[in-house]
């Protein structure tokens, strides 16, 4: 094959793109701390970096769940903890009044006691957190306690049936991690409307024992109300554990957040030194193929036959 001027330009010329070209992408490279700059640079890795991206915008995402929750949580331990309050001084009000030596005019204040706690019990069941009620089971939006209605449940609008509001059974639960969910706190059927434990309906049995005037039926009225609060204490221990289940999730999601970060890290980040070195040795080579193209274009008929 004859080769001519023409085409030793055109060689010599691609030779300086082809230089031009990976002392761009050097450039880059440094500039940027970046190994690859676009998914055909290597596409294996670039695949694998966006699967670790995208599992660390997730832990992002469960980190901010699992903040609320705990801070739910955390209300709810609170408001448990006052309604344990209000029944031992239930129990202390009882006591001091399922005796002989108690009177009428003793028991009446004491009913008036028992009746505030009650309302108290009452409103830390309408506990609100961020506008939401805490016990409000499925329908956060919907007060779930009323002191005027029966059993002192609040009417769901969407029930129409006369029972407890169905509202009120089952927790919002939150995604903690992939394929974790927790509920945040207990519903109000659990706290408040347990059979033989409710708080609320044992108060309630103590204020109308203690308006009768009635030892035995005060006296009866203690059992109820030892049990509500034993069932408050089993709540708020369970809600404990909830919580240290949320301290190992955050733990666990700091651990795997490390590991993928370092491992995006090795795909896409470019060793500095190497990368520096490959510019230097590019610029030598651009320099290198800039003189030799100079030459050879300069090169025509007319210097040989000077």
């Amino acid at each position: 094959m004859r080769i001519t001027n023409n085409m030793l330009r055109q060689d010599a010329l691609a030779s300086v793109q082809v230089n031009a070209r990976g002392i761009a992408r050097a450039q880059q490279q440094v500039s940027t701390g970046l190994r690859i700059q676009r998914p055909s640079d290597d596409p294996s890795a670039s695949t694998q970096a966006m699967r670790a991206g995208s599992s660390l915008t997730a832990i992002t995402q469960y980190r901010r769940n699992i903040d609320r929750a705990t801070a739910r949580t955390a209300a709810e331990e609170g408001t448990l903890d006052s309604l344990s309050d209000a029944l031992t001084r239930a129990k202390e009000l009882g006591v001091s009044q399922g005796t002989g030596t108690a009177s009428t005019q003793t028991r009446a204040v004491a009913k008036a006691e028992v009746d505030a706690l009650l309302e108290h019990a009452i409103a830390l069941g309408n506990t609100q957190y961020d506008g939401e009620y805490l016990f409000a089971g499925n329908r956060v939006d919907v007060r779930p306690f009323d002191a005027a209605r029966p059993g002192f449940v609040a009417a769901d609008p969407s029930d129409t049936t006369g029972n407890t509001p169905l509202s009120l059974f089952g927790a919002p639960a939150t995604e903690i991690g992939a394929g974790q969910r927790v509920r945040t706190t207990h519903d109000g059927a659990a706290v408040f409307l347990t059979s033989g434990k409710n708080p609320l309906a044992a108060l309630k049995q103590l204020s109308d024992a203690l308006g009768a005037d009635d030892q035995t039926a005060i006296q009866s009225a203690l059992g109820t109300v030892d049990a509500a609060f034993d069932h408050t204490q089993a709540l708020i221990g369970e809600t404990g554990a909830r919580t240290n289940q949320l301290q190992v999730a955050t733990t666990n999601l700091g651990a795997l957040e490390g590991t993928l970060t370092t491992f995006k890290s090795s795909l896409e980040d470019v060793d500095i030194e190497k990368a520096m070195t490959e510019l230097v040795g590019k610029q030598t080579a651009y320099q290198a193929a800039m003189m030799a193209t100079s030459k050879v274009l300069s090169l025509n008929l007319t210097d040989y036959l000077k």
